[in-house]
């Protein structure tokens, strides 16, 4: 079974802020933090040069084990922000399984000597830290110039499962004579995996098990004088070919930013939102007026569903839910409300399930609390029936006003009404071919498509994609009790909006009709009158109704990366018809340009801005915000893989 990761808290010496009194060592040198940070590691890498050299749009990608403080991370994009041109992009992408508190990291790098730019940016970092959470958890700067990828979690077992590749390394964990673990043959063999021809490394420490670990993996490594009172350090380069990844996309955005994206629901407008970021225009296309569809109604619950296995489903769902404060704070209070959510068990096989699921979580998980039927009533003011599971981070959001809200952006342009009818491929990149009002016909040449538009994207791409209808119909009802957050269980009932309560919603899968039905709104009522005690609510509380087509996969996992070419990898991938297990030996083309986002069911309102950045990174060429595991697992080809395992035509 795939587990959960687990994490434990930093102890640091309460007399002294920079000291592990775990590991018996300090985080940096107390004589001379800056300038330690600024030899090992940013000359140790050539890191000045290498910013000021890099090309228009080119983002550079430096992995580090051991963020501590984050002060080699501070002391990079201070260096970044003085010596880059405008138009480029540091990502950082860094490990920590001992991370530290806000409060400790606050402390420790309010003692530091910094210069105001520093300031500047260890204030950003305090403020934006994230719970102690085992994901990573990602963090935009300098409006979008920096990304910080920070997991909390074992370096060997974030760096093994990398989706990306690293330009430079900062191996930066305590010494290895004290902390042995964070120094293995495994973490160099997983370092060297992610590595390509022109890698660098740099490290404060020059031990042999260091030195003999990387030239194993295919680094040439130099000893070269250390810093301050040590002796030697160590500086190397990798000096082997790029491990093939054959499943993953290779193109990313260029020189040219025509950006098309079509679809303008929860997908489309979180896409266009994380492109606007990094500072891309971006033309909406939606056939009808934004958040017309699923992503219309009023009121949709956010939270979590995960599985005792950690699936790729429940890790992006689970990350999906660390993310939510710092994400949705953009959203004006008639847009998220963060109240907390509950989550109901009505039965023992439910409670059974959530008290596994609560055993294989971290102890410090603070997503999912254990509740009685007393503590859940309280939370929610509404006597209930059962008690379940408290996930504090969820809320509800106002889909169609989110779906305005991301759209109001100068670099957005959305055309409405404007109905795709045709893609051709061009050595340029895509054409689209759109049928405005009054069937008027236009095209519209672009660098980069994303598809967004649920299953109308079946339409019109190559790559076949089982997407299913899911009917769902919800129930506005009176106001009858002063709910404080959502509580769910077989249906779900919203606190009030405007002195209207949401309830339902019906799933009915393979199902397009839209005609609201009686009996899904007495279903709906049926449903949470089982949730409460003393308030029942029947057909003379109805006040309307709303029916809209979910879209989901077969496995209930959205669908997130570039389009595969399916000509190439049916022939190249025969193999596995015959053994599942079976690679082929080059890597595998995909469609120049083309991207989808989709599939996102009825978690859309939880999983839609993660599963964006996951898109705009692979667009960009970034390192992944998701593991390999995730990456491959959510991809569109996965459907084209399963089929030839199972040798379905």
């Amino acid at each position: 079974m795939r587990r959960y990761s687990t994490i434990s808290p930093a102890e640091i010496d309460a007399s002294a802020p920079h000291r592990s009194s775990a590991f018996n060592d300090y985080y940096f040198s107390i004589t001379d933090p800056i300038g330690e940070r600024q030899t090992v590691f940013i000359e140790g890498n050539d890191l000045q040069q290498r910013f000021q050299s890099l090309k228009p749009s080119q983002t550079i990608r430096i992995g580090e084990t051991g963020f501590g403080t984050g002060l080699t991370f501070l002391v990079a994009c201070d260096q970044f922000l003085k010596h880059a041109p405008d138009n480029v992009r540091l990502q950082w992408v860094s490990s920590e399984r001992y991370p530290m508190l806000k409060s400790q990291v606050t402390k420790a790098i309010g003692a530091l000597p910094l210069n105001s730019n520093l300031k500047t940016l260890a204030y950003e970092l305090c403020q934006v830290w994230p719970q102690l959470i085992p994901t990573c958890h990602r963090r935009l700067f300098c409006a979008g110039r920096i990304t910080l990828d920070l997991y909390f979690g074992d370096s060997t077992e974030v760096f093994s499962d990398l989706s990306g590749v690293v330009d430079a390394w900062c191996l930066d964990g305590f010494s290895p004579d004290r902390n042995p673990e964070s120094w293995t043959q495994k973490l160099f063999q997983a370092i060297a995996d992610h590595s390509h021809h022109h890698t660098t490394l740099s490290t404060f420490t020059a031990a042999r098990v260091v030195r003999d670990g990387l030239s194993t993996v295919g680094f040439s490594v130099s000893k070269v004088p250390g810093f301050g009172g040590k002796r030697e350090r160590l500086l190397a380069r990798f000096n082997r070919s790029q491990k093939p990844m054959v499943w993953a996309p290779k193109q990313h955005l260029g020189d040219t930013h025509r950006i098309a994206i079509v679809g303008g629901g929860l997908a489309g407008a979180w896409t266009a939102h994380a492109l606007t970021q990094r500072g891309f225009p971006v033309t909406v296309f939606e056939q009808f007026s934004p958040a017309s569809g699923a992503s219309g109604n009023a009121q949709g619950i956010t939270y979590a569903k995960l599985s005792i296995e950690a699936t790729p489903n429940s890790l992006i769902q689970l990350q999906a839910l660390a993310h939510l404060d710092h994400w949705f704070q953009l959203l004006p209070s008639n847009v998220w409300q963060h109240t907390g959510v509950l989550l109901l068990a009505q039965n023992q096989p439910q409670l059974a399930h959530q008290e596994r699921l609560l055993k294989t979580l971290p102890d410090c998980h603070p997503l999912m609390l254990p509740v009685s039927k007393v503590d859940a009533s309280s939370l929610c003011g509404q006597t209930l029936r059962y008690g379940g599971l408290h996930i504090p981070p969820g809320g509800w959001l106002n889909p169609k006003r989110c779906v305005e809200t991301l759209l109001n952006h100068p670099l957005i342009q959305v055309q409405t009404y404007h109905r795709i009818t045709s893609v051709e491929s061009t050595i340029s990149g895509p054409r689209l071919q759109i049928t405005t009002s009054g069937d008027r016909k236009t095209y519209y040449p672009c660098d980069l498509l994303i598809w967004a538009n649920a299953r109308e994207a079946n339409r019109f791409t190559q790559l076949p994609l089982p997407f299913k209808a899911v009917r769902g119909q919800i129930t506005e009802i009176k106001m009858r009790t002063a709910l404080k957050m959502p509580i769910c269980g077989d249906a779900y009932l919203a606190p009030a909006w405007d002195g209207v309560m949401s309830c339902g919603a019906t799933y009915t899968p393979n199902s397009d009709d839209l005609t609201p039905s009686v009996e899904d709104d007495q279903s709906n009522l049926n449903a949470i009158n089982q949730l409460t005690d003393h308030v029942t609510w029947s057909t003379d509380d109805i006040l309307g109704h709303r029916v809209s087509i979910r879209t989901a996969t077969p496995d209930y996992a959205p669908v997130i990366g570039q389009l595969a070419d399916t000509d190439v990898w049916n022939s190249a991938l025969r193999g596995l018809r015959h053994d599942a297990s079976y690679r082929p030996n080059n890597d595998l083309s995909f469609i120049t340009g083309q991207y989808i986002l989709a599939g996102l069911g009825s978690r859309g309102t939880l999983t839609a801005p993660i599963a964006t950045e996951i898109l705009v990174s692979q667009i960009l060429g970034e390192v992944l915000p998701s593991s390999e595991s995730v990456r491959h697992a959510l991809a569109p080809d996965r459907f084209l893989r399963r089929d030839l395992i199972r040798n379905i035509s």
